[in-house]
């Protein structure tokens, strides 16, 4: 059994995933599987993935396009057997050290998650090179996580301690398994998913060392002016979801608080970027037929934010 899955949902990702997959297969820490999921790509991706000769590659093809990369990773993930999982994209690239940073910081720590503060952005559509990435990090040093929840939450979730990308993780995957933590189908997959692990876990270990370059340029479909009912519905969905999680601790104003930064962030990255493109009668008229039981909510939505 492998120490590591790495797991790599692919979408059409044909230009860029010789460069992301080889970045994987080449760390100094060799003691991993490769999962690639293929979510019914149209173009030659697929044929790019089964070009290297390599026993720790599986790749894994959907019957049928799931539509978000937390559904395909969900795939990676139940075929997966390492003692811990690593979710990546398929256009980025994974700096040389980067699993072995993880895995030894999960070891030393016996953390149930490992998170990275600090990464690159490159806005190159082919190879990232030194004189164009930019350093992206949260100034602080090799830390744990608080013991208690709210202050776990308040600290890593509401003051920008932790980054909840996917790829800035590492995660022991029984640890996922026992509380039932995966990715739903839904836009700001990674803040539903990476809200259940801190309100599951204190154990939870940050490293300062930069392992990863994200393409800053890419465009998101969850940024598709015909995907803005669903991303709507998705924050209605994480306001129920975190509702459901901080209720019992009875504190109604800390819940409050959670509730307003991640509308927003959720906003910002999902409906944002559509309402700016879109008018606010065509946006009321598309959103009619699915919104009328939350009608307060959307009408909210639109005085706040279609003028930003």
């Amino acid at each position: 059994m492998a120490k590591i899955s790495v797991v790599m949902p692919l979408y059409n990702a044909e230009r860029f995933l010789e460069l992301s997959v080889r970045s994987v297969l080449e760390q100094t820490f060799k003691d991993f599987e490769l999962i690639l999921v293929d979510d019914c790509s149209t173009d030659g991706t697929l044929a790019v993935a089964e070009s290297f000769d390599d026993a720790r590659i599986k790749i894994l093809r959907n019957e049928k396009n799931l539509g978000t990369p937390g559904a395909a990773r969900n795939v990676g993930f139940d075929a997966a057997q390492g003692e811990y999982v690593y979710f990546m994209d398929d256009d980025d690239v994974l700096l040389e050290r980067g699993l072995e940073i993880l895995f030894n910081a999960a070891v030393k720590n016996s953390a149930d998650a490992v998170n990275a503060t600090k990464w690159y952005e490159s806005q190159n559509l082919d190879a990232p090179n030194a004189d164009e990435i930019k350093l992206e990090l949260q100034e602080m040093q090799n830390s744990t996580v608080s013991a208690d929840l709210q202050t776990r939450l308040y600290q890593e979730f509401l003051r920008g301690g932790m980054h909840i990308a996917p790829w800035l993780f590492l995660y022991r995957r029984e640890f996922l398994l026992a509380n039932g933590i995966k990715f739903p189908a839904a836009a700001a997959e990674d803040v539903f998913f990476n809200f259940d692990v801190l309100c599951a876990t204190g154990k939870i270990f940050k490293v300062s060392e930069p392992f990863y370059i994200w393409r800053a340029y890419k465009g998101s479909t969850t940024q598709n002016p015909a995907r803005l009912a669903k991303n709507l519905q998705s924050i209605l969905a994480l306001h129920k979801h975190i509702l459901e999680k901080l209720s019992p601790l009875g504190d109604a104003e800390f819940t409050a608080d959670v509730l307003r930064f991640w509308t927003w962030h959720t906003l910002r990255s999902y409906v944002l970027p559509i309402l700016q493109r879109k008018s606010q009668a065509e946006i009321s008229q598309a959103l009619a037929p699915d919104f009328a039981q939350n009608a307060p909510f959307v009408a909210t939505l639109l005085q706040l934010y279609s003028q930003k």
